[in-house]
């Protein structure tokens, strides 16, 4: 998601005059130093500087590399469902990314919402395309596209490479000002992001909570953002709308669509954000499991009896600024599946009507300058619904990090993190432990 999801905005960029024309590069530069720790004394960019502008054209060439050594204390080597992305223990290239862009030019972003300032009067075209390789990407795929690229339909290939992102993105002059997304592109939903792109994107920790593991990671379709019109000094308010093609297709084998629709809004001074994040449709067959693509959630016409197996997930985000080194954010998680196949069913039945709900805390203090501590709690009850998750109880969790920021470009992670499990069976160690322990150090270079 690219800008994906930014969770707050400093109180600085509200007191500085915007230039609309570079608002993203206003808000990546004032966001990076406030909310991650970084040192911003080197002036050149977290992204985009080994190549950046080509031309004259404002379309910028970006990319990153992500890996990892990681542990953990079963005698297996997969650390699933725990680590989600990171699915092995030792040495993983996770992610290296290429990204062509042009961003357009206006005071709201598509997926992340509106922001101070005037509205420009001018309609304005950008687009986006990235492809990511590595280990990660086995979870970027998407049914009807890339699923069948080199080996990627294969669950044993170890890196898989995708098309993450092909979509046109436009600013529109109308109302507050509008955004339109058409294509492909990453979910508007959520707190986390699945890319390890440098602040201020939402990836501040290495592994992802388990809300990020029920939900999709990319739509094909459209997304139209608006600002409501508001007063200077007002709070902010923003929507989104969106037809798409389920979750994580290019051919829904269903054939109807899903409906996203979203409220943003923004105190006054930037410092306090709330999102509330919704999908709605049907998740009948929506899923390869051969190839592993389309929903983790399965659903099943055939087993069910019926071609309509309604869907529905909502994520309610409140993230605010503390102080100059101080934020916090908590996401509320709901989602319910009609005949989930993988719930655990009634006598003699095939799936049960299912729901899933959780909540997880996250505190990023900044120590230093290029230096910041983030913690993560987690609670969530799973319902037997996901396919990485099988089983039906409720896992806790806490995650710390240290994130050093050494120039513009590097960023260290190291990580730990401990789960437990309260339910059905045990889903560690192949089935024999009910906690794990993680350890991870990442190293991400953006360039």
């Amino acid at each position: 998601m690219l800008l994906p999801r930014v969770d707050v905005g400093p109180e600085e960029g509200v007191k500085m005059t915007l230039d609309l024309h570079r608002l993203n590069a206003v808000l990546m530069a004032t966001l990076f130093c406030q909310l991650s720790g970084a040192s911003i004394a080197d002036e050149k960019p977290a992204m985009g500087w080994l190549i950046g502008e080509i031309g004259d054209s404002d379309v910028i060439l970006s990319g990153w590399a992500s890996a990892s050594i990681s542990y953990i204390n079963n005698d297996g080597d997969s650390s699933l469902p725990q680590s989600f992305l990171n699915r092995e223990d030792g040495f993983n290239i996770n992610q290296i990314g290429l990204m062509l862009e042009k961003k357009p030019k206006g005071n709201v972003v598509g997926r992340v919402g509106p922001f101070p300032g005037p509205m420009p009067d001018e309609v304005d075209f950008g687009f986006n395309v990235t492809a990511v390789y590595g280990s990660d990407a086995k979870f970027f795929r998407t049914s009807g596209w890339d699923d069948e690229w080199r080996d990627n339909e294969n669950p044993d290939t170890e890196n898989f490479i995708t098309l993450a992102q092909v979509f046109a993105d436009i600013y529109i002059p109308v109302l507050g000002g509008s955004n339109l997304m058409v294509g492909l592109f990453h979910t508007p939903l959520e707190n986390d992001i699945g890319f390890d792109l440098p602040p201020p994107n939402p990836a501040v920790f290495f592994t992802r909570p388990y809300s990020f593991m029920h939900g999709p990671a990319k739509h094909a379709g459209v997304l139209y953002s608006l600002k409501l019109p508001t007063e200077d000094g007002a709070p902010l308010w923003g929507a989104e709308l969106g037809v798409v093609r389920g979750w994580n297709n290019w051919d829904d084998e269903n054939d109807d669509v899903d409906m996203i629709f979203n409220l943003r809004w923004r105190s006054a001074d930037m410092k306090t954000w709330v999102d509330w994040e919704n999908i709605y449709g049907n998740g009948a067959d929506d899923i390869d499991p051969v190839k592993e693509t389309g929903s983790p959630i399965p659903a099943l016409s055939a087993l069910a009896g019926d071609d309509d197996l309604k869907r529905y997930l909502t994520y309610l985000t409140v993230s605010q600024v503390l102080d100059d080194s101080n934020r916090v954010a908590v996401e509320f998680t709901f989602g319910s599946q009609e005949m989930a196949l993988l719930a655990d069913p009634p006598p003699g039945g095939v799936g049960k009507d299912a729901e899933w709900k959780g909540v997880n805390l996250n505190w990023y203090h900044r120590l230093q300058a290029d230096l910041s501590l983030n913690l993560r709690g987690e609670w969530f009850d799973t319902d037997g619904v996901n396919a990485l998750l099988p089983f039906d109880g409720a896992m806790k969790a806490i995650t710390a990090n240290l994130t050093w920021n050494a120039n513009h470009a590097l960023r260290v992670r190291p990580e730990i993190r401990y789960d437990t499990w309260d339910g059905d069976g045990d889903p560690f160690a192949g089935g024999s432990r009910d906690s794990q322990f993680f350890a991870a150090l990442n190293v991400v270079y953006s360039f």
